[in-house]
């Protein structure tokens, strides 16, 4: 019986996590100016829509990764329910800013996010991207109105 071989993917898939390729310090320092350019956009109330959905899912990509880990996670649940209200807010009002402890909040949360991401495995943090991604998707769907219905 003739035994297929594995392709590279299927082969790092096996690999311990420690063993994994982690991501290029060039991809590192690019995520790391993503989320200060976020958070910046957000604290001096010049962030759109658009922005706050890169946040919301840059935020539950690092969640997925802190979970993925066991590292962080009471830190970025933290940012998540901040996340949640700064939604909330947007929705109600249209505004897409910080309150004065939500911002000091996503100061530290930038640091465990940048953390993190100097010791997340590149396969994790891809899966953890994609899982972020269709959870943001689906955040981002306008709520039902009477109008439109479920």
């Amino acid at each position: 019986m003739r035994h297929r071989s594995l392709r590279r993917a299927e082969l790092l898939s096996r690999l311990p996590r420690a063993f994994r390729p982690k991501l290029a310090p060039d991809q590192v320092r690019d995520l790391a100016l993503a989320h200060v350019v976020n958070l910046d956009a957000i604290a001096t109330g010049q962030a759109g829509e658009e922005i706050l959905w890169q946040q919301v899912g840059g935020t539950l990509t690092w969640c997925r990764v802190a979970e993925l880990l066991g590292m962080g996670e009471p830190e970025m649940a933290e940012q998540l329910q901040l996340l949640e209200q700064v939604v909330a807010r947007y929705r109600s009002t249209g505004r897409v800013v910080f309150t004065g402890p939500e911002y000091q909040l996503a100061k530290k949360g930038l640091q465990v996010m940048d953390l993190l991401a100097t010791i997340v495995d590149r396969p994790t943090a891809l899966q953890a991207a994609d899982w972020g991604e269709l959870r943001m998707n689906e955040m981002a769907k306008p709520s039902p109105t009477p109008e439109t219905g479920p």
